[in-house]
């Protein structure tokens, strides 16, 4: 971890508190000196979410002198419920920009909490994030900032200039959210909506070692995955073609396997193999495998097929994609396929997945808005349906466009 601690925002206050998972807020004064602050009555939400700061002139307007270490790996996070502040019902639309290169596109909706998240390496021992206006009478406006420290051996395909900007965190078969304390590095993984039979997997192993794996999965994503034969997902999915994209997937067998017993297979994404081997997950550890390549189907699909002298079903633990901002220099189209293959423990290589299974390719996603820059984002509508960390909140994930035909549904805080 870096020496400067991790940092929550309060957007729109001006005062400190802890929330209910004991992370300290602090208001957002010394970071910014623009902009109109605003609060929200909504009864049952956390209080963080409940102020915010809007930006009713200039075209970007920024927060700056975020502390962090010179040239750690950060995860900065933003989250944006507009809640009818203005009472207008005109959710903005407007691009958020981390550290002056790193660029999401914004779509809020009515009564939901929008999410986006960067990681990259700072340059210097201040961050900033910037909001910018792309329509006309559009007021961009911001709820929470968190910056979240990474050890400088996560996500070694990041290059020194580039961002990975979040477009899925999934982990599958878990029912509610794992962030804090249970990911040290305040990660948000949330399991999608399957839309085909998928058998739940309990993993029987006592301890589960992550050390070998680079990316740090917390061990409770790994404690459930999905398994089903041949397995199909069509909502692994990226804004628009051409874009670089970084896709990780992480692997751990539930049971202790008798000699009679196999499991192995391969994993394809846009039709290129995920990984230099197959996947044979290993008992009581974890194998992480990725690909970072240019999209160029439209449509593409993850699809996982059994060796043939396997006789258990592929499974999925976890998986993250990312687009790729920047593209280390190498422009932002052609680096060409990078498999990668790690493993903790005893067992093979690995590959990943996702989330769906439909008759047709982009059944899960509806058009792309034409002012997309880079990903889709994450909408977390407030109905609260209990409590945890704070309060779960029942969530959806659309795509950036036009609602999503099937949303993938998650719990958040």
């Amino acid at each position: 971890m870096g020496l400067v601690s991790d940092i929550s925002i309060d957007c729109g206050s001006s005062s400190s508190h802890t929330d209910a998972g004991n992370r300290t807020w602090v208001g957002d004064t010394d970071f910014v000196s623009t902009g109109l602050s605003s609060k929200i009555e909504s009864t049952g939400t956390a209080d963080y979410l409940t102020t915010l700061r809007y930006f009713p002139t200039g075209e970007t307007n920024c927060y700056a002198n975020i502390p962090v270490d010179k040239g750690a790996k950060v995860l900065v996070r933003t989250r944006f419920y507009y809640g009818n502040y203005n009472e207008e019902y005109k959710p903005p639309r407007f691009d958020v920009v981390y550290d002056g290169k790193h660029r999401d596109t914004i779509h809020t909706t009515a009564m939901d909490v929008d999410l986006s998240e960067a990681i990259y390496v700072s340059e210097s021992g201040n961050i900033s994030v910037c909001f910018v206006r792309t329509f006309m009478n559009e007021h961009p406006f911001v709820s929470t900032i968190e910056v979240r420290s990474l050890d400088a051996s996560m996500y070694t395909d990041l290059g020194p200039k580039e961002g990975y900007i979040l477009q899925r965190r999934f982990a599958y078969g878990r029912k509610e959210l794992v962030r804090s304390p249970f990911d040290p590095y305040d990660r948000f993984w949330v399991e999608p909506s399957p839309d085909f039979p998928v058998t739940v997997l309990t993993s029987a192993a006592v301890s589960i070692n992550t050390t070998k794996s680079e990316n740090r999965p917390p061990e409770v994503v790994l404690r459930t995955s999905w398994s089903e034969k041949d397995m199909t997902f069509y909502d692994i999915k990226l804004p628009f073609t051409g874009v670089t994209f970084y896709l990780v997937m992480y692997f751990s067998e539930p049971i202790s396997l008798s000699s009679d017993q196999k499991r192995s297979f391969y994993v394809y994404y846009d039709k290129k193999q995920v990984g230099s081997s197959l996947v044979v997950p290993p008992f009581g550890a974890v194998t992480q495998t990725s690909l970072r390549d240019v999209m160029m189907s439209s449509n593409p699909y993850l699809e996982f097929k059994a060796t043939p002298d396997s006789n258990l079903p592929p499974l999925i633990n976890a998986l993250e994609l990312y687009v790729v901002s920047n593209s280390d220099g190498r422009g932002g189209g052609g680096n060409g396929t990078k498999p990668t293959n790690t493993t903790g423990g005893d067992g093979g290589g690995s590959s990943g997945s996702g989330g769906g299974k439909s008759d047709s390719a982009g059944k899960q996603e509806g058009e792309q808005s034409s002012n997309l820059r880079l990903p889709l984002g994450i909408s977390l509508p407030l109905l609260a349906l209990g409590t945890g960390w704070g309060a779960w909140k029942y969530c959806t994930k659309r795509n950036r466009g036009s609602a999503s035909k099937l949303p993938i549904l998650f719990f958040c805080v």
